[in-house]
């Protein structure tokens, strides 16, 4: 075949994720697709994949997409006459400690939402389950019979051959030498002196994607670590077994590995604490279906571990230690979207060791995203735009990426935060939160002081009851009687102006934007179905001048869908994040506090007002209200006097309060926050927040909510019982069945038991009716517990 001049999709990479793409968007319609590998069709990672496929996952996300892959799997023999390998083996998680055991009950929980079939067990029911293994220091385990596994590269030529029945053209020995734009668009493929003109450009290149990316002067944080594990030749105790009949997966997290039999032997793999990262520049250019060197020294605890595990393995013969390069990203999620910074570009990587379990998923999320131009289901937690260009420092992902893997199998505890690659952006008040005593955590690159204390009073880390519970209940109750500083710089500051300014805001954004100069609307930013893109909150500043204050992590999103609005309108839009500090002032005290700060007057103002303030040395202004609920300011400071504006504060009699103690205000006031109860997929009515809507003025999204009756609703959650210590994500039942989900959960101390907001879909006429409905039970680590819910905010209508 000859290379084309013009295609209108070109894929680069054809392992198992840019051969699930391209067999996606021709199985929706697309045509003119082109695939582009280097060397041959699964030479990358691919190739040396486990093949594990588990359908239980901490997320509802990945529990859909692994599920959605699972089916696929099943169906692409009869489809292509291409076998994939898919075995149904079953897969059995083991625990050792009172933790690990709630965990995976939680997993369990989750899959019951979307009706998979997993059991607890017993040591025994283990020990018949998986012969081989020792058990003594086993309390339980799940038994997923469900999972199983595939052929990884069998599953990549099955797509392939599904792609190319289709029409799609694939090119192997074909490398891409550079990518072109034409006016900041993605338009062209190099590949030597031949360039394919394109109209949209997928990267799916595994561990080199981060580097083609960099070609369009796109940002894809992600970083290579090797990855280990072990084939022996055949063993007796697996020869046994019989022709045809397999072991299930098995997972032993507490011991870092899994494993599974393997052509009469066993396959031993590992996420070591210890990980080792992989500089590019050490594999040589035509790396190509090859390994790195064994290492027998790094590998040889893990070893240990599984000699306990599996005493058959001491009378093994090892045939070979396998060492493949694998991607992984900072926050352990995969990426994929149309790049912020390149339209028509869109990235998809960093799998983090699950691509051949979410290849199918995946890659039908990526077509349908790419032919919609927007995300056609919930995929906030891998949206590559959760990444800003501040992340794709070379000096972080090294520091910070070895440490993913290693902590692959860490309990997913509240309050954990990774260790390394600390510190990149920190609040202009850092250093006095430090030496106020607080804890932080890393959020999306920022330093975000949690709560304050010793660390004492943060760890151990816990499923139930944290550490840090009575400390946060003392910062609770600042904010509510007192004039507690919440430190907000994180928060995303987008200064909009021109003489177009309100006309564009009223198109962007759901809200009424032409509101008097000095006042403040609360809105969202929707997506042509109708769903939330963000929340933000709008001041006006002058005739064509208008400050967003968005969430920490939505500063990328929201820029991109300004560009994609923008269109004729005489404005423009900046990024002023780092200019400016945001301390939120709440408690009944505030106001006394504030004014006992300055000789000027705190001007009164009505909320959602703000105006000019002095703060000590410092001069900024206020804003009239709190993300908390309660009474209260936002101040905003220019960065170089926040810090003298902070000690004046502290000096007047302001205490601290950290994201722990506002989380648990917000969720009894009923704030929805963006990326729990609200997402691309919950729209306003469904979300209670219609009233925010001003039908007429022709924002993205008005028509389809016209008429729009919500068949599921978000409501506040109290539990009967104080032992109830839920997280988010766990499933609502209603008569009997799941009806819905936990998006935020926290320590209410108002009620002193667990609070919650959530989304139904069941009662929506007595939660109409009624102001509190009983009959509600949440699953918790496969416990039901009762609870009450209300359309209303609960420290409104929960006595």
């Amino acid at each position: 075949m000859t290379l084309p001049a013009h295609a209108r999709t070109v894929i680069i990479g054809g392992g198992v994720i840019g051969c699930s793409i391209a067999y996606h968007l021709a199985r929706e319609g697309r045509r003119d697709i082109v695939v582009l590998e280097r060397s041959k069709l699964t030479s990358g990672t691919t190739w040396h994949a486990a093949g594990l496929v588990r359908r239980l996952r901490p997320s509802a996300t990945l529990t859909r997409l692994i599920n959605y892959s699972i089916d696929l799997y099943g169906e692409l023999e009869r489809e292509t006459g291409q076998a994939t390998g898919w075995t149904q083996t079953g897969s059995l998680t083991l625990a050792t400690n009172p933790d690990r055991l709630t965990n995976i009950k939680r997993q369990v929980s989750l899959g019951r939402a979307f009706g998979l079939d997993a059991e607890v067990v017993d040591a025994a029911r283990a020990k018949e389950l998986w012969p081989l293994i020792e058990v003594d220091d086993v309390i339980g385990a799940v038994w997923s019979p469900s999972d199983g596994r595939v052929n990884p590269s069998d599953v990549a030529l099955a797509l392939s051959k599904g792609a190319r029945a289709r029409g799609v053209q694939i090119f192997e020995e074909t490398a891409v030498t550079g990518l072109q734009k034409k006016a900041g668009r993605i338009s062209g493929v190099e590949i030597g002196d031949h360039v394919i003109e394109a109209d949209e450009v997928v990267i799916a290149c595994g561990l080199w994607s981060r580097e083609v990316a960099a070609m369009a002067g796109a940002h894809m944080p992600l970083y290579a670590c090797e990855h280990f594990y072990m084939l022996t030749k055949p063993l007796p105790e697996v020869q046994a077994l019989g022709m045809g009949t397999h072991l299930p997966t098995l997972n032993d997290q507490d011991a870092f590995l899994y494993a599974r039999d393997d052509v009469e032997g066993l396959l031993v793999g590992s996420f070591e604490p210890h990980a080792k990262g992989l500089p590019l520049d050490r594999l040589p250019a035509d790396f190509s279906f090859d390994l790195l060197d064994e290492d027998w020294d790094h590998f040889m605890p893990m070893m240990e571990n599984a000699l306990r595990r599996i005493p058959a393995l001491e009378r093994a013969e090892v045939r070979m230690l396998l060492n493949g390069p694998e991607s992984f990203t900072l926050d352990s999620q995969f990426m994929l979207g149309e790049s912020p910074e390149v339209p028509g570009l869109f990235l998809m990587g960093g799998m983090n060791s699950t691509g051949i379990a979410l290849a199918g998923g995946a890659g039908k999320a990526m077509a349908e995203w790419i032919i919609a131009g927007e995300p056609t289901m919930e995929l906030n937690e891998a949206d590559i735009r959760r990444f800003s260009p501040e992340m794709n420092v070379l000096g972080a992902l090294e520091a910070r990426i070895p440490e993913v893997l290693g902590r692959h199998y860490d309990n997913p505890y509240p309050g954990r935060s990774m260790d390394t690659a600390r510190g990149q952006r920190r609040s202009p008040i850092h250093a006095g939160l430090v030496a106020a005593g607080a804890q932080f955590e890393a959020r999306g690159g920022w330093e975000r002081a949690v709560h304050f204390g010793s660390e004492a009073a943060h760890l151990p880390l816990s499923f139930g009851v944290p550490a840090w519970r009575e400390q946060v209940g003392h910062e609770v109750d600042a904010c509510r009687t007192g004039a507690a500083i919440l430190d907000q710089s994180a928060f995303g500051k987008i200064m909009v102006q021109g003489p177009d300014a309100s006309g564009f805001l009223n198109r962007l954004c759901a809200a009424q934007m032409g509101v008097p100069v000095g006042r403040i609307a609360y809105s969202q930013i929707l997506n042509e179905r109708g769903g939330v893109e963000s929340d933000l909150t709008v001041q006006r500043h002058g005739p064509g001048a208008y400050l967003l204050i968005v969430g920490s992590g939505e500063v990328v999103r929201v820029m991109q869908r300004m560009r994609d609005t923008r269109k004729n309108h005489r404005v423009e839009f900046t990024d002023v994040t780092s200019g400016y500090a945001i301390l939120g002032l709440a408690g009944a005290q505030a106001r006394t506090v504030l004014q006992a700060t300055t000789n000027s007057r705190v001007p009164d103002l009505k909320r959602f007002c703000f105006a000019p303030v002095e703060i000590g040395l410092a001069r900024g202004w206020a804003g009239r209200l709190s993300f908390t609920g309660e009474d209260g300011f936002e101040l905003y400071i220019p960065a170089d006097m926040a810090m003298t504006a902070y000690e004046a504060l502290i000096a007047a009699g302001a205490t601290h309060a950290g994201l722990y103690a506002s989380s648990s205000l917000r969720i009894e006031s009923g704030f929805r926050a963006f990326g729990h109860e609200l997402t691309p997929g919950t729209t306003p009515f469904e979300a209670g927040l219609d009233a925010f809507c001003a039908f007429g003025t022709g924002f993205v999204g008005e028509d389809v909510l016209k008429g729009h009756q919500p068949q599921r609703r978000i409501v506040s959650i109290l539990f009967d019982s104080p032992d109830a210590i839920p997280i988010h994500d766990e499933p609502i039942y209603f008569n009997g069945r799941v009806v819905g989900q936990i998006a935020s959960a926290a320590w209410s101390y108002r009620f002193e038991r667990s609070v919650a907001l959530g989304i139904v879909s069941a009662a929506l006429d007595r939660l109409e009716a009624q102001t509190v409905v009983d009959g509600f039970e949440v699953e918790i680590a496969c416990t039901r517990y009762a609870a009450k819910a209300s359309l209303k905010p609960a420290k409104e209508c929960f006595a």
